[in-house]
């Protein structure tokens, strides 16, 4: 039998069955379309969205899957925008998250999905192009499809990242976010504990860092673009997060990739500046989870349900 223990708001979960589960299914439904986006945005986001240098387009993948319950007319379908994390993105034919089951445990709840490449790498890493990826292809399908205007927003392992600053940049769409086994502190996670060789110079590139070989931290660079840090503020021994949506994150406490402590400090930063945050804690050392498993993704479906 599952046990809960409940401390100081955490949730930790013991005995679960946490693998990812794998889904083998038809994804010949599957919308697949191209964003056209600056390939080289500026680092401030509002002026990458006014002042956009057309000499260099790039053409960034999307996809979007609907629930068998769409219709074009009548109740319009909640959607949520899906970040991928670093194991895999979009492609023109394929979406590594249609491996598994968090796919079907969304759609078969009425909700339709999609998802972003983010750039020329599958490591967004975050960044103002997947950021600007994101809001395109989510005005895309509002303009094609019987879509309700605000959405819920899910973050997979690097997907913390894209999400996170998907809702800080964009809070007036977003109603929620879900995380699994999120990456929520560029610094901390990515840079200090890459998890492929070429993490660091990634980061130096969508960031456009002055030193793009991966070996110089620039702090200017990513400033409003770490989650973890952004809208905070020191109030007396403590950091204070004004974050804009209502939060719930799952996460494994032996997680050997992505540790579980900036999670753990995201909640507090979060409640200590007056917003909602649950963290699940998970007894478990299989980063995998960030691709769900049967409890958690029925957990995240329960938390967005309560907020349509």
């Amino acid at each position: 039998m599952r046990k809960l223990l409940v401390v100081a708001g955490i949730i930790v979960c013991l005995g679960l069955h946490t693998f990812a589960q794998i889904r083998k299914a038809d994804n010949s439904a599957d919308i697949h379309f191209a964003i056209q986006i600056p390939k080289r945005l500026m680092h401030n986001y509002a002026v990458a969205n006014s002042s956009v240098k057309q000499a260099a387009i790039f053409r960034d993948q999307a996809i979007l899957k609907l629930p068998k319950s769409y219709t074009q007319g009548g109740k319009p379908t909640r959607l949520i925008y899906c970040a991928h994390g670093a194991g895999g993105g979009v492609t023109a034919k394929n979406w590594f998250i249609n491996n598994f089951a968090i796919v079907d445990s969304l759609l078969s709840h009425g909700y339709a999905i999609f998802d972003v490449n983010g750039g020329e790498s599958m490591e967004n890493m975050g960044g103002p192009l997947v950021i600007y990826s994101a809001f395109q292809a989510y005005k895309t399908i509002r303009k094609n499809y019987n879509i309700e205007p605000k959405i819920f927003v899910v973050g997979l392992s690097m997907g913390g990242l894209s999400s996170s600053n998907f809702c800080l940049q964009h809070p007036a769409i977003v109603s929620a976010q879900g995380l699994f086994s999120a990456v929520l502190d560029l610094k901390g996670q990515a840079w200090d504990h890459p998890w492929f060789p070429t993490t660091p110079k990634v980061i130096s590139t969508v960031f456009d860092f002055t030193d793009k070989s991966g070996k110089t931290w620039e702090p200017a660079k990513v400033k409003g673009w770490n989650p973890l840090y952004a809208n905070s503020r020191i109030r007396g021994k403590d950091t204070l997060l004004h974050y804009p949506v209502p939060v719930a994150i799952w996460h494994g406490t032996g997680d050997p990739v992505v540790p579980i402590s900036a999670s753990r400090t995201f909640q507090r930063f979060i409640q200590n500046g007056g917003g909602t945050c649950v963290l699940n804690e998970i007894d478990s050392s299989d980063h995998g989870l960030s691709c769900g498993n049967p409890f958690m993704n029925q957990g995240l479906v329960t938390f967005f349900d309560r907020i349509k």
